[in-house]
C-alpha cells in the first residue's frame, strides 16, 4: 500500500510551483496591460479623477490622477484590484498636462489595452504618460527592453 501522503504533498508543491509562475513580478519590472488597466481603474475610481500618467515602482502602481485643478498620486497593489496609498500633491496639474488631458478623449486604460496589443512580445509595462506632440495628445506606453507604442490621444490610433 503505497502513502496517500506522499501524492499529497508533491500535488501541494506543483501547485504552489505554478501559482509562483503565473505571479507578477514584485520588483521594477512592470505588469502586463491587464494589471495596468486594473490599476488605473481602481486609482481612478478612488480619487474621482482620471489617470493621465502611471509608473511601476518597488512592485506597484503609482498612478497620476487628475481631479479638478489636483493632481493625486495613487499608489496600487501589483495586481491593480487595492489603493496602498494616495497623497495630494498639493501643487495641482501643470498646463501642459491639462491641455493634454483635455484634449484626449482615449482614456489611459483604452490607451495600455490599445499598445498592448502592438507590443509583439509579452514585454511588461513600465510607464505611461500622456504628452503633448505637434499640438496634439499622445499616449506614450513604454514597455521593458525600451520598447515604446505611441497612441493618439483623440482616436486611439496608432502614431
Amino acid at each position: 500500500m503505497v502513502p496517500t501522503r506522499i501524492p499529497a504533498v508533491a500535488l501541494l508543491v506543483a501547485v504552489a510551483l505554478a501559482v509562483t509562475a503565473c505571479a507578477p513580478s514584485t520588483g521594477d519590472g512592470g505588469f502586463t496591460d491587464r494589471e495596468g488597466v486594473r490599476a488605473v481603474t481602481t486609482a481612478e475610481s478612488a480619487a474621482g479623477g482620471r489617470g493621465f500618467e502611471l509608473d511601476v515602482d518597488d512592485g506597484r502602481w503609482e498612478i497620476h490622477v487628475a481631479v479638478g485643478d489636483r493632481e493625486v498620486d495613487v499608489r496600487v497593489s501589483a495586481d491593480g484590484s487595492a489603493v496602498e496609498s494616495s497623497e495630494d500633491d498639493g501643487d495641482g496639474i501643470d498646463a501642459d498636462d491639462r491641455r493634454a488631458l483635455e484634449a484626449a478623449t482615449t482614456t489611459l486604460a483604452d490607451a495600455l489595452r490599445i499598445a498592448a496589443s502592438q507590443n509583439p512580445g509579452d514585454d511588461r509595462i513600465e510607464s505611461a504618460s500622456l504628452e503633448r506632440e505637434n499640438g496634439s495628445a499622445v499616449w506614450k506606453i513604454e514597455f521593458e527592453g525600451d520598447a515604446a507604442v505611441r497612441v493618439s490621444g483623440a482616436d486611439g490610433s496608432i502614431r
